[in-house]
């Protein structure tokens, strides 16, 4: 299966001991590897470096919580909770905030890119922090309770505030190194101080850093502006914001970024121009309007996924757009091979599904109609 296998760790020209993981690629990879169908060897690979840093450790609980929203059975969102506050506990307690700065305040011969680097450092924990805040209001919401979605919406209000300040101090960071590298004179001491800041920083490091907010920052974005314009009021008062060119420009910059959520900013954008554009009519009674997009998108990753469901899907919908139905068929059909259609399949095979689902609200509690489904599946599905 296409992307399947694990990248074993790189080794030294000698031959005898590993070089250091880079986290980052680490987490591309086996965010590519689920994504091209490799559920379970992705499951592994984070599993297996969950305690090498912060940002595998969000890895794990990624696919956690994807196994969650999945399957809607309660102990795996139980299991996904758990693991998101593990991992938000993880960034928060190793965080080296407050202490930190006053001792390199104090300390004015303290190295300089030493203190970059626990800057960047910082910046990825609370960004992390902030995409499993977001996580748990999507579990919180999926409770249907009064109680849990105050709980959601004040979890999503925190979340933003991360995201709004990561991605100021990045865009200041950028500046500021863009300024160091065509050696443009900084005249004032605060400006010399964030000269001095900014040694130790790449170019890849920052850019990375941006697409990571990017994606968080301008899926808010993107969402909120959707929201019907009597409400949308509101919600600006409560301090979301809901600028629709901005969502997509930040989930733009984050689809070309090397960071582990690159891809999910990519299915984001698929998802806006192939699902939204036309449910929400967005472009009045032209239903081909973002299919330019689309298409672009999809030539541009077609050969790093070419075997995924997800992409599958977002074909499908193009051709169905396009009114080409024979393609869309067969596009569909082929989805239902896939591993996550592997519950649904079980059930079909149970003498009296009807019966042994007599116990689960799926009508109130996953938004579904789970038996319409299976009829579904046993029309498509070779017996």
């Amino acid at each position: 299966m296409a992307g399947s296998e694990q990248p074993p760790p790189p080794r030294r020209e000698d031959g005898e001991a590993p070089l250091p993981i880079e986290d980052a690629e680490l987490a591309l990879a086996g965010i590519n590897m689920l994504l091209n169908n490799g559920f379970r060897e992705s499951d592994q690979l984070f599993k297996k470096y969950r305690n090498h840093s912060p940002l595998m450790s969000f890895g794990a609980s990624f696919v956690s919580f994807l196994n969650a929203m999945m399957t809607f059975e309660e102990e795996k969102m139980q299991l996904a909770c758990d693991d998101l506050k593990a991992t938000e506990k993880l960034c928060e307690s190793e965080e080296a905030g407050v202490i930190e700065t006053i001792k390199n305040k104090i300390k004015k011969n303290v190295d300089g890119r030493k203190s970059t680097l626990s800057m960047i450092d910082r910046l990825q924990r609370q960004i992390i922090v902030a995409d499993c805040q977001v996580y748990l209001a999507v579990l919180s919401f999926v409770k249907q309770e009064l109680s849990a979605y105050i709980k959601g919406g004040w979890i999503l209000r925190k979340a933003w505030k991360i995201y709004n300040k990561c991605y100021t101090d990045i865009n200041t960071l950028q500046e500021i190194y863009q300024k160091k590298t065509t050696q443009e004179s900084l005249t004032s001491d605060a400006a010399n101080d964030n000269h001095i800041a900014a040694e130790g920083v790449t170019e890849d490091s920052l850019n990375r850093l941006k697409g990571a907010v990017s994606f968080g920052y301008g899926l808010f974005h993107l969402c909120i502006s959707m929201v019907p314009p009597n409400l949308l009021k509101i919600i600006n008062l409560l301090g979301f914001p809901g600028d629709r060119l901005q969502g997509l420009s930040s989930l733009m910059y984050a689809s070309e970024s090397k960071d582990m959520k690159a891809p999910l900013a990519t299915l984001a954008l698929l998802w806006y121009h192939t699902v939204v554009r036309p449910f929400f009519a967005l472009d009045g009674s032209d239903n081909k309007a973002g299919l330019k997009e689309a298409k672009e998108i999809l030539a541009k990753k077609e050969s790093a996924y070419p075997n995924s469901s997800l992409f599958m899907f977002f074909k499908g919908r193009i051709q169905r757009l396009e009114r080409a139905a024979k393609d869309e068929v067969c596009r569909q059909n082929n989805l239902y091979v896939q591993p996550y259609a592997c519950y649904e399949l079980g059930c079909l095979l149970l003498d009296n599904p009807e019966e042994e689902f007599t116990g689960y609200d799926f009508e109130n509690r996953l938004h579904v109609r789970i038996h319409a489904a299976l009829a579904s599946l046993r029309e498509v599905v070779p017996q």
